[in-house]
């Protein structure tokens, strides 16, 4: 039986929520259909999670990156983990994602 899962590739989008001079968001729509998104999981953390203030801002960051990816033909999808590996696997499962773009994170 044919899999009717649509090849993809996501891109994972994780602090840096710009769409210019974004290289994994780049690399990856030269490739073919992409799927932005972003996976919330505090609890990964730890001690530094934000306060209520830093998580609004944050809240309007993703909705006005949603509205951004729109005009590209995109939708961001948005899960919540308390462990975003097994969330970005799930998403690889169900949506039969072939690569994951992202940008690494330099947090000192």
């Amino acid at each position: 039986m044919m899999s009717t899962k649509k090849i993809c590739t996501i891109v994972w989008f994780r602090r840096d929520l710009r769409l210019e001079d974004n290289p994994a968001l780049s690399a990856a729509a030269r490739l073919g259909p992409i799927l932005p998104v972003f996976i919330w999981s505090p609890e990964e953390e730890g001690q530094f999670q934000p306060g209520r203030v830093s998580r609004w801002w944050f809240k309007q960051s993703l909705i006005q990156l949603d509205m951004s990816l729109s005009t590209l033909g995109a939708s961001l999808v948005i899960r919540r983990s308390n462990d975003s590996l097994s969330a970005l696997l799930q998403l690889i499962e169900a949506t039969g994602a072939d690569q994951v773009f992202y940008k690494v994170s330099c947090s000192l």
